[in-house]
């Protein structure tokens, strides 16, 4: 997991935003510590599309643990977060924003 980590590190402009390419990336949740690598991606600048289901049938309080961390990450890092069904979640970094409709 250290070497993925490393090649997550992003490079930032005099106003310390993320240049470069950013991609939206699909990663599964096999384990909690996937949760790492997912805010890894989000902090370089990529949207993040997970699907909790791989853990979700061996441990689904690792998954509500994991969800609720990424929760309070996107918040404090100025992200946004939001279910897409019942399987996945979008986490986003800053300055995108996840639309939700009207109510």
């Amino acid at each position: 997991m250290k070497g993925m980590l490393d090649r997550l590190v992003g490079k930032a402009d005099e106003n310390g935003e993320l240049s470069g390419t950013r991609y939206i990336k699909a990663i599964p949740l096999r384990a909690y510590e996937d949760i790492d690598v997912i805010k890894a991606e989000v902090r370089a600048g990529n949207i993040v599309i997970c699907n909790v289901a791989p853990l979700a049938k061996h441990n689904i309080e690792d998954v509500k643990r994991g969800i609720n961390e990424l929760n309070e990450y996107a918040q404090s890092n100025e992200g946004d977060i939001a279910r897409l069904g019942e399987e996945r979640v979008i986490i986003t970094p800053k300055n995108v924003r996840i639309w939700r409709g009207k109510e």
